[in-house]
Protein backbone atom coordinates (compact mmCIF):
# COMPACT_ATOMS: atom_id res chain seq x y z
CA UNK A 1 0.00 0.00 0.00
CA UNK A 2 1.27 3.45 -0.91
CA UNK A 3 1.06 6.53 1.28
CA UNK A 4 -0.46 9.38 -0.65
CA UNK A 5 1.27 12.75 -0.61
CA UNK A 6 -0.77 15.85 0.04
CA UNK A 7 0.31 19.48 -0.08
CA UNK A 8 -1.75 21.50 2.38
CA UNK A 9 -0.74 25.14 2.46
CA UNK A 10 2.67 24.99 4.18
CA UNK A 11 2.72 21.66 5.96
CA UNK A 12 4.81 19.43 3.66
CA UNK A 13 7.97 19.96 1.67
CA UNK A 14 8.29 17.76 -1.41
CA UNK A 15 11.49 16.90 -3.29
CA UNK A 16 12.52 19.01 -6.26
CA UNK A 17 12.53 17.26 -9.60
CA UNK A 18 15.49 18.49 -11.61
CA UNK A 19 14.15 19.27 -15.05
CA UNK A 20 16.46 21.50 -17.12
CA UNK A 21 13.72 21.79 -19.75
CA UNK A 22 10.92 21.66 -17.23
CA UNK A 23 9.05 22.91 -19.35
CA UNK A 24 6.44 27.65 -25.94
CA UNK A 25 9.07 27.84 -28.37
CA UNK A 26 8.25 28.21 -32.05
CA UNK A 27 4.55 28.71 -31.41
CA UNK A 28 2.29 31.71 -31.74
CA UNK A 29 0.10 33.84 -29.52
CA UNK A 30 -3.37 32.39 -29.04
CA UNK A 31 -6.45 33.71 -27.22
CA UNK A 32 -7.58 31.92 -24.08
CA UNK A 33 -10.81 31.05 -25.91
CA UNK A 34 -8.71 28.63 -28.01
CA UNK A 35 -7.65 26.74 -24.85
CA UNK A 36 -10.20 27.70 -22.17
CA UNK A 37 -9.04 24.84 -19.94
CA UNK A 38 -5.58 26.42 -19.56
CA UNK A 39 -4.74 27.69 -16.07
CA UNK A 40 -1.79 29.52 -14.52
CA UNK A 41 -0.29 27.90 -11.42
CA UNK A 42 0.77 30.56 -8.91
CA UNK A 43 2.88 30.29 -5.78
CA UNK A 44 2.59 33.36 -3.59
CA UNK A 45 0.87 35.06 -6.58
CA UNK A 46 3.87 34.41 -8.90
CA UNK A 47 3.55 32.32 -12.09
CA UNK A 48 5.55 29.09 -11.75
CA UNK A 49 3.82 26.50 -13.96
CA UNK A 50 0.72 25.70 -15.96
CA UNK A 51 -2.32 23.67 -14.92
CA UNK A 52 -5.42 22.25 -16.59
CA UNK A 53 -9.06 22.59 -15.53
CA UNK A 54 -10.88 19.23 -15.60
CA UNK A 55 -13.98 20.23 -13.59
CA UNK A 56 -15.16 23.53 -12.05
CA UNK A 57 -13.39 22.68 -8.77
CA UNK A 58 -10.66 20.27 -9.94
CA UNK A 59 -7.48 20.72 -11.97
CA UNK A 60 -4.33 18.79 -12.91
CA UNK A 61 -0.69 19.82 -13.00
CA UNK A 62 2.75 18.22 -12.79
CA UNK A 63 3.87 16.84 -9.43
CA UNK A 64 7.26 18.53 -9.79
CA UNK A 65 5.57 21.95 -9.81
CA UNK A 66 5.10 21.59 -6.03
CA UNK A 67 8.65 21.40 -4.61
CA UNK A 68 7.93 23.64 -1.62
CA UNK A 69 5.06 24.59 0.70
CA UNK A 70 2.45 27.06 -0.57
CA UNK A 71 0.35 29.11 -0.69
CA UNK A 72 -0.64 27.97 -4.18
CA UNK A 73 -3.51 29.13 -6.40
CA UNK A 74 -4.62 28.90 -10.01
CA UNK A 75 -5.85 31.64 -12.36
CA UNK A 76 -7.96 31.14 -15.46
CA UNK A 77 -9.75 33.04 -18.19
CA UNK A 78 -6.79 35.19 -19.28
CA UNK A 79 -4.61 35.53 -22.39
CA UNK A 80 -2.13 37.91 -20.78
CA UNK A 81 -0.60 37.16 -17.39
CA UNK A 82 -1.42 40.64 -16.11
CA UNK A 83 -5.16 40.30 -16.66
CA UNK A 84 -7.09 39.77 -13.41
CA UNK A 85 -9.00 36.68 -14.56
CA UNK A 86 -10.51 34.36 -11.96
CA UNK A 87 -8.32 33.07 -9.14
CA UNK A 88 -9.02 30.09 -6.90
CA UNK A 89 -6.89 29.05 -3.93
CA UNK A 90 -5.66 25.41 -3.94
CA UNK A 91 -6.90 23.71 -0.80
CA UNK A 92 -4.91 20.56 -1.50
CA UNK A 93 -2.51 19.22 -4.12
CA UNK A 94 -2.62 15.43 -4.25
CA UNK A 95 0.74 14.23 -5.57
CA UNK A 96 0.71 10.78 -7.17
CA UNK A 97 2.06 8.41 -4.47
CA UNK A 98 4.52 6.83 -6.92
CA UNK A 99 6.05 10.10 -8.08
CA UNK A 100 9.84 10.06 -7.97
CA UNK A 101 12.22 12.95 -8.49
CA UNK A 102 14.95 10.68 -9.89
CA UNK A 103 13.28 10.03 -13.22
CA UNK A 104 10.05 12.02 -13.01
CA UNK A 105 7.79 8.98 -13.27
CA UNK A 106 4.13 9.50 -12.29
CA UNK A 107 4.59 13.27 -12.66
CA UNK A 108 0.99 14.19 -11.87
CA UNK A 109 -0.92 16.12 -9.22
CA UNK A 110 -4.66 16.52 -8.68
CA UNK A 111 -5.63 19.98 -7.44
CA UNK A 112 -8.61 20.56 -5.17
CA UNK A 113 -9.81 24.16 -5.56
CA UNK A 114 -11.42 26.28 -2.87
CA UNK A 115 -13.77 28.09 -5.24
CA UNK A 116 -15.33 26.60 -8.38
CA UNK A 117 -14.53 28.35 -11.65
CA UNK A 118 -17.50 30.07 -13.35
CA UNK A 119 -17.79 28.59 -16.82
CA UNK A 120 -17.69 30.79 -19.93
CA UNK A 121 -16.08 30.90 -23.37
CA UNK A 122 -12.79 31.68 -21.55
CA UNK A 123 -13.08 29.07 -18.81
CA UNK A 124 -14.15 25.52 -19.55
CA UNK A 125 -12.93 22.08 -18.41
CA UNK A 126 -11.13 19.85 -20.90
CA UNK A 127 -12.34 16.34 -21.71
CA UNK A 128 -10.34 13.38 -20.39
CA UNK A 129 -9.46 10.26 -22.43
CA UNK A 130 -11.37 7.03 -21.96
CA UNK A 131 -9.67 4.29 -19.96
CA UNK A 132 -9.99 1.61 -22.65
CA UNK A 133 -7.68 0.89 -25.62
CA UNK A 134 -9.59 3.43 -27.71
CA UNK A 135 -8.29 6.16 -25.41
CA UNK A 136 -4.60 5.36 -25.82
CA UNK A 137 -2.14 7.89 -27.22
CA UNK A 138 -0.64 6.88 -30.57
CA UNK A 139 2.41 7.92 -32.55
CA UNK A 140 1.59 10.61 -35.10
CA UNK A 141 -1.31 12.12 -33.16
CA UNK A 142 -0.92 15.91 -33.08
CA UNK A 143 -1.57 17.75 -29.84
CA UNK A 144 -1.71 21.42 -28.92
CA UNK A 145 0.64 22.49 -26.13
CA UNK A 146 0.08 25.88 -24.52
CA UNK A 147 1.46 28.06 -21.77
CA UNK A 148 3.29 31.19 -20.68
CA UNK A 149 6.77 29.67 -20.51
CA UNK A 150 10.01 30.82 -22.15
CA UNK A 151 9.84 31.52 -25.88
CA UNK A 152 13.58 30.89 -26.46
CA UNK A 153 15.81 28.52 -24.51
CA UNK A 154 18.55 31.10 -23.89
CA UNK A 155 16.19 33.95 -23.06
CA UNK A 156 16.69 35.80 -19.79
CA UNK A 157 12.94 36.22 -19.65
CA UNK A 158 11.40 33.61 -17.35
CA UNK A 159 8.07 33.68 -19.13
CA UNK A 160 5.95 35.03 -21.95
CA UNK A 161 3.38 37.62 -20.92
CA UNK A 162 0.97 36.29 -23.56
CA UNK A 163 -0.41 32.78 -23.92
CA UNK A 164 1.36 30.81 -26.65
CA UNK A 165 0.45 27.57 -28.37
CA UNK A 166 2.18 25.08 -30.65
CA UNK A 167 1.05 21.86 -32.35
CA UNK A 168 3.37 18.87 -31.88
CA UNK A 169 3.21 15.25 -33.09
CA UNK A 170 3.57 12.28 -30.76
CA UNK A 171 6.81 10.33 -31.23
CA UNK A 172 6.81 6.51 -31.25
CA UNK A 173 7.52 5.16 -27.76
CA UNK A 174 10.49 3.03 -28.84
CA UNK A 175 12.13 5.97 -30.60
CA UNK A 176 11.51 8.15 -27.57
CA UNK A 177 13.19 5.62 -25.26
CA UNK A 178 16.24 5.35 -27.50
CA UNK A 179 16.63 9.12 -27.43
CA UNK A 180 16.70 9.27 -23.65
CA UNK A 181 18.46 5.97 -22.87
CA UNK A 182 21.33 7.62 -21.03
CA UNK A 183 19.14 10.05 -19.11
CA UNK A 184 15.97 8.32 -17.93
CA UNK A 185 13.54 5.50 -18.58
CA UNK A 186 10.52 6.43 -20.68
CA UNK A 187 7.90 4.36 -18.88
CA UNK A 188 4.32 3.80 -19.99
CA UNK A 189 3.40 6.78 -17.79
CA UNK A 190 5.26 9.05 -20.25
CA UNK A 191 5.30 9.83 -23.95
CA UNK A 192 7.31 12.13 -26.21
CA UNK A 193 6.16 14.77 -28.69
CA UNK A 194 8.13 17.10 -30.92
CA UNK A 195 9.64 17.68 -34.34
CA UNK A 196 13.00 16.25 -35.40
CA UNK A 197 14.26 19.61 -36.70
CA UNK A 198 13.68 21.22 -33.31
CA UNK A 199 12.57 24.80 -32.86
CA UNK A 200 9.13 23.92 -31.50
CA UNK A 201 8.61 22.79 -27.94
CA UNK A 202 7.39 23.55 -24.45
CA UNK A 203 9.95 25.19 -22.17
CA UNK A 204 10.58 26.47 -18.65
CA UNK A 205 7.34 27.75 -17.14
CA UNK A 206 5.11 25.50 -19.27
CA UNK A 207 5.36 22.49 -16.92
CA UNK A 208 2.01 21.17 -15.75
CA UNK A 209 0.27 22.54 -18.83
CA UNK A 210 -1.86 20.64 -21.35
CA UNK A 211 -1.19 18.46 -24.39
CA UNK A 212 -4.62 18.28 -26.05
CA UNK A 213 -5.70 16.31 -29.12
CA UNK A 214 -9.08 17.25 -30.61
CA UNK A 215 -10.37 18.56 -27.31
CA UNK A 216 -9.09 15.65 -25.18
CA UNK A 217 -6.30 15.96 -22.61
CA UNK A 218 -3.72 13.27 -23.34
CA UNK A 219 -0.66 14.76 -21.69
CA UNK A 220 0.80 17.07 -19.06
CA UNK A 221 4.05 18.94 -19.80
CA UNK A 222 6.68 17.18 -17.70
CA UNK A 223 10.33 17.14 -18.78
CA UNK A 224 12.87 17.34 -21.59
CA UNK A 225 16.48 18.00 -22.48
CA UNK A 226 16.80 21.79 -22.76
CA UNK A 227 14.08 23.15 -25.03
CA UNK A 228 13.39 22.77 -28.76
CA UNK A 229 16.76 21.16 -29.48
CA UNK A 230 16.97 19.24 -32.81
CA UNK A 231 16.44 15.53 -32.28
CA UNK A 232 15.16 15.91 -28.73
CA UNK A 233 11.38 15.79 -28.20
CA UNK A 234 9.65 16.93 -25.02
CA UNK A 235 8.43 14.46 -22.41
CA UNK A 236 4.80 14.42 -21.22
CA UNK A 237 2.92 12.60 -18.48
CA UNK A 238 0.51 10.12 -20.05
CA UNK A 239 -2.92 11.12 -18.70
CA UNK A 240 -4.71 8.08 -20.14
CA UNK A 241 -2.49 5.62 -18.30
CA UNK A 242 -3.11 7.48 -15.03
CA UNK A 243 -6.81 7.96 -15.76
CA UNK A 244 -7.86 5.60 -12.96
CA UNK A 245 -5.97 7.62 -10.36
CA UNK A 246 -7.64 10.80 -11.60
CA UNK A 247 -11.12 9.22 -11.57
CA UNK A 248 -10.72 7.77 -8.08
CA UNK A 249 -9.42 10.96 -6.52
CA UNK A 250 -10.88 13.83 -8.55
CA UNK A 251 -14.14 11.96 -9.20
CA UNK A 252 -13.99 13.09 -12.83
Amino acid sequence: MHTQCFLLLSTITLPILHTPGSRIIGGSKIPITATPYQLILLRARVHICGAVLIAPQRALSAAHCFPNPGPYSVKGGVTNLQEPGFVSHINMALIHPNFTKTNGDYDLSVLFLATPFPLSDKIRPVALPSEGPEGEIRAGMVGKVSGWGKTTHNSDELRSEDLKGVDLPVVAQEKCQKKFDYFQVITERKFCAGVEKGGEDACTGDSGGPFVVEGVLYGIVSDGLDCAQPGWPGIYTNVQVLRGFIRENAEV
